[in-house]
């Protein structure tokens, strides 16, 4: 790798030496502490990972260090270990000690602040020596414990606990410039917090510039109270934001309080999706038995279950592109089976000739979706908003099943599947104007 290749790269420091009097379990120190089924440094590195970056990464310990290093060793982390032997005199001391280390841009973030990938790609994409992400609206954190700051002309002016009035609170994370922080480098043998290099920092005449992160899902955990709530902030920025009617006003609700259980089990995102399908495979069966109302419920709990296995793998930043195929496979074999399993229950011609079309539907509109995206990036959020997406399929599928009415169930989800196709289709008129004139096969 060139040197030129290495300073483009961004790395991070995670600041995990001090003593978290407020959070501390004798079981394990602060950054071991679990939440939604992962230890809060493994989070960190993970959600800096997801951002993008790439270079060094660097975990500075300190109080009960012996305990993280072991674990770090035990789950092969990529991360360098630095050892802190002055934390006690402030976090700041934790920050210089990794500079040696990191390469010439690099994140620094609080081992006990979770927040989104996203979150940290926007603080990404600002540019200075010292940047700063704040959020002027924040959701989770409580702005009588983290710090204030005050903002003119998108540059921080002050930040301190108590200040009035005050414009954002600080995040906890930050952007820097190595050669840029060694300048202002102190040899004080005192107290030396990262707030007091930041204020030392501001008084030299240099400046810290703000990065608003606005909204975004983030929350300091500094006790136990916020330990319980933050898995509400990682569900937030786990969902999807591709969803369907149905799971945006119904199956999330339900689906987030199941994940919410699954999160402190190890049961892994793969594992939902299978439970999803087998969950399905049932309901084929009760339907193909005209076990019209037990079968339509399960036909739903299946589509509630099929959200599950995506927020499970986002929670933990374990999402991947094997996992995505891997559930969208399952996804088309269950929606076979209960087609078949519903006109096999109905025992007629005509709807069977109905699940055919029904099934080519079915299979049509993730095909279309998955190959617009492929070619052209993204779907234009107009044929996305509104149409016969997997969720609203499986609605209409188990409300048919409820009210007994299977071959008008399979001719409305025929018609509906293939008039989203055709829809799809006639907006490629204008693919223009969201990516290149469509490629043909």
């Amino acid at each position: 790798m060139s040197n030129e290749h290495h300073e483009r790269e961004i790395g991070a420091v995670i600041l995990a030496a001090g003593m978290g009097e407020r959070l501390q379990d004798k079981r394990w120190p602060k950054p071991l502490a679990r939440v939604a089924g992962m230890s809060l440094l493994e989070r960190t590195g993970r959600t800096l990972r997801a951002a993008g970056l790439k270079g060094t990464m660097v975990v500075v310990v300190g109080h009960r260090g012996e305990e993280v290093v072991e674990f770090i060793r035990d789950r092969k982390l990529d991360v360098r270990v630095v050892e802190n032997s002055e934390y006690l005199r402030g976090n700041a001391t934790s920050v210089l000690a990794a500079l040696p280390y990191v390469p010439e841009r690099f994140v620094v973030a609080m081992v006990d602040h979770i927040y989104s990938p996203e979150s940290v790609r926007s603080m990404l994409s600002c540019s200075g020596s010292f940047v700063a992400a704040i959020d002027t609206t924040p959701m989770y954190a409580d702005p009588d414990e983290a710090t204030r700051v005050r903002v003119r002309g998108g540059l921080v002016t002050d930040f301190g606990k108590g200040i009035e009035p005050y414009d954002a609170l600080d995040t906890g994370l930050f952007l820097c410039s190595r050669s840029a922080l060694e300048q202002i480098r102190t040899d004080t043998d005192g107290e030396l917090t990262w707030n007091a290099f930041k204020r030392a920092w501001l008084e030299s005449g240099r400046e810290i510039h703000a990065c608003d992160i606005s909204g975004a899902p983030w929350i300091d955990v500094d006790s136990q109270q916020e330990l319980k709530r933050a898995p509400e902030a990682i569900l937030d920025w786990a969902a999807s934001g591709s969803d369907g009617f149905v799971s945006r006003h119904l199956n999330r609700k339900l689906s987030r309080r199941i994940t919410r259980v699954l999160l402190r089990t190890p049961i892994t995102a793969d594992q939902a999706s299978v439970l999803s399908f087998l969950v399905a495979s049932v309901s084929a069966g009760l339907l193909a038995r005209g076990a019209w109302g037990t079968g339509g419920l399960l036909v739903q709990l299946s589509s509630v279950l099929d959200g599950c296995d995506g927020e499970v793998a986002r929670a933990r930043l374990q999402s991947s592109p094997r996992g995505a195929v891997f559930d969208a496979t399952l996804d088309r074999w269950s929606d076979a089976l209960m087609l078949s399993g519903m006109a096999s229950g109905a025992r007629s011609r005509p709807s069977t000739l109905a699940a055919y079309a029904a099934l080519s539907g079915a299979l049509l509109v993730p095909y279309t979706r998955a190959k617009m995206e492929s070619e052209f990036g993204k779907m234009p959020p107009e044929l996305t908003r509104f149409g016969a997406t997997r969720d609203v399929r499986l609605a209409v599928l188990a409300l048919g099943a409820l009210l007994r009415q299977p071959t008008a169930t399979l001719v409305a989800l025929g018609i509906a599947g293939n008039l989203e196709v055709a829809r799809r289709l006639w907006g490629l008129r204008h693919a223009g104007r969201f990516g290149e004139s469509p490629m043909t096969e």
